[in-house]
């Protein structure tokens, strides 16, 4: 498999996101960053990340209405909390920048190409004695192609190229935890990217889940 014929596979798998940006049209402010969170957090030590107005989350992430404020624990350094709210105004939020929506694609990592690609994908992997449920890694033998879809990934991924402080929606990352099985079947609500680290998730689903990442 050729690396132009690994990315068509990526491209077929490739989920709706919105990048955030501290530029933007006026109508497209989805967001705030820093300062005063919109939702106030429970008591405690919690750092306000950013403020969301749901009508700019991408369909089927189940949020559609309303705002969502991201606080990180400042105790524990690894987990938080997201707090949904009806109503609000994000000019409130006091001390913060402003972020504009910008829908876009989010390409899978390449685990997940291996792992949800065609039976062509699967054929190949075989050919290189590679299950496609098996992380990526420098023992595959064809990376000649990895390394040209890396490429693509990695220009539009805001955790390499930058030009965004947060995404909503998209594929997640596989970070050296080892859990991006496991959340295969959460929706990815929010990833954060400025003044990282950490990195900071939210996660959807049965309640929401907030993750911080550090390297």
């Amino acid at each position: 498999m050729t690396g132009s014929e690994l990315i068509a596979e990526a491209e077929q798998l490739a989920r709706s996101c919105v990048l955030l940006r501290s530029e933007g049209p006026k109508d497209h402010l989805a967001a705030v960053w820093g300062g005063s969170g919109l939702i106030p957090a429970l008591e405690g030590s919690f750092h306000h990340w950013l403020s969301v107005d749901c009508r700019f989350f991408p369909d089927g992430l189940g949020l559609s209405e309303g705002y969502l404020s991201v606080y990180s624990d400042e105790e524990d350094c690894e987990s938080g909390v997201a707090i949904l709210r009806s109503e609000g105004q994000l000019e409130a939020c006091g001390g913060n920048t402003k972020l504009y929506a910008h829908p876009t694609r989010s390409l899978p990592p390449i685990d997940a190409v291996f792992r949800f690609g065609s039976s062509t994908v699967h054929k190949w992997l075989e050919s290189n004695n590679w299950q496609p449920d098996w992380e990526y890694n420098e023992n595959f033998r064809d990376s000649e192609s990895v390394a040209e879809y890396e490429r693509l990934y990695q220009s539009e991924c805001p955790l390499y190229s930058g030009g965004a402080y947060a995404v909503l929606g998209g594929w997640h990352f596989p970070w050296p935890d080892g859990d991006w099985e496991q959340l295969l079947d959460r929706p990815l609500l929010v990833w954060t990217f400025a003044e990282s680290e950490p990195w900071v998730e939210v996660w959807g689903g049965d309640g929401f889940q907030v993750k911080q990442r550090i390297t």
